[in-house]
């Protein structure tokens, strides 16, 4: 899991110049900054952070600050965030409330440029220290999450929480873009893509895309025909996907692993993650030599 912040400010300047200065005086951390409205809702939703950076007022904009982080505490249970505003006293109300919920880091008055990022850097580098230092936190929220995405009834919802949770834990990995429901020319539509950044030589070699199918029916068993369409969509990614990954919180069924044993001459390779797999990667404190080590063993068993 990596240090990655993500600044949120309906104003260009003010949001590259705060993610300039805090990258020259915060090492080992990535900073992202987003301005308009299209582009900060793509980022709540498909971009890793651990911290966001979140001003209140938003006149440009249909939604405010307070809006957006409840959307980020709707879908990223990671993410910490920092509100900045010189519009405090307008959203006491509602900060009161945020702060219940245990993801506000700080509230920071916007002053003085050069004190206020001193300010900011302190914040993140304290919160970061002490993330990093207790990796059971993560596993802990990725759990939770896990089970309320098993637990959800309502069926839209419920593919929604499960999207999220694998979302989160491939970041938890490590990868940092991953774009949800993605559909090509020809309308096959994919979960999820993660983009295959992550410098390591073994996962380098599966092309510049994972492609995620998401399956959340723990009463049902995953059959070959999924297996078969979701297949077929590595091989209309021209090479681009040469791994892809049926994530199921159910049962794989006899005739789904026959078939994978069958096509396990093609270069493209399809790991499941069910329940034994998603425990022990939640559980680990080393997620992505876990999650190679999953490839490793369903590879060779296929």
């Amino acid at each position: 899991m990596k240090r990655s912040v993500l600044i949120i400010d309906d104003e260009f300047d003010q949001a590259d110049g705060l993610a300039k200065s805090l990258s020259k005086s915060i090492t080992n951390t990535s900073f992202e900054h987003v301005s308009d409205e299209e582009n900060i809702i793509t980022a709540i939703e498909n971009h890793y952070f651990s911290v966001a950076i979140v001003d209140l007022r938003m006149d440009k904009f249909s939604f405010n600050g307070i809006d957006l982080i409840k959307k980020i505490i709707e879908v990223n249970p990671f993410a910490k965030i920092i509100i900045i505003s010189a519009f405090t006293g307008e959203y006491l109300s509602p900060i009161k409330d945020l702060f219940k919920t245990g993801k506000i880091i700080d509230v920071i008055e916007k002053k003085e440029f050069i004190s206020f990022t001193e300010e900011l850097r302190n914040i993140i580098e304290e919160y970061h220290q002490k993330l990093f230092s207790n990796p059971s936190e993560i596993n802990i929220a990725l759990l939770e999450f896990y089970s309320q995405a098993k637990n959800e009834t309502e069926a839209f919802r419920k593919g929604e929480k499960f999207e999220n949770f694998v979302s989160l834990l491939f970041q938890s990995i490590g990868y940092s873009k991953i774009t949800k429901r993605v559909k090509d020319k020809s309308l096959n539509e994919v979960d999820l893509i993660i983009r295959n950044e992550i410098d390591d030589s073994f996962l380098n070699k599966f092309g510049k895309y994972i492609l995620i199918e998401c399956k959340n029916k723990p009463k049902e068993n995953l059959d070959k025909n999924t297996f078969i369409v979701f297949n077929s969509k590595l091989l209309h990614t021209n090479h681009l996907s040469e791994l892809g990954v049926i994530a199921t919180t159910g049962y794989i069924a006899r005739n789904t692993y026959i078939e994978a044993v069958r096509t396990s001459h093609d270069i493209r390779k399809i790991i499941f993650l069910s329940n034994v797999e998603f425990e022990e990667l939640i559980l680990s404190n080393d997620k992505l030599e876990t999650f190679k080590g999953i490839i490793d063993r369903q590879v060779k068993d296929n």
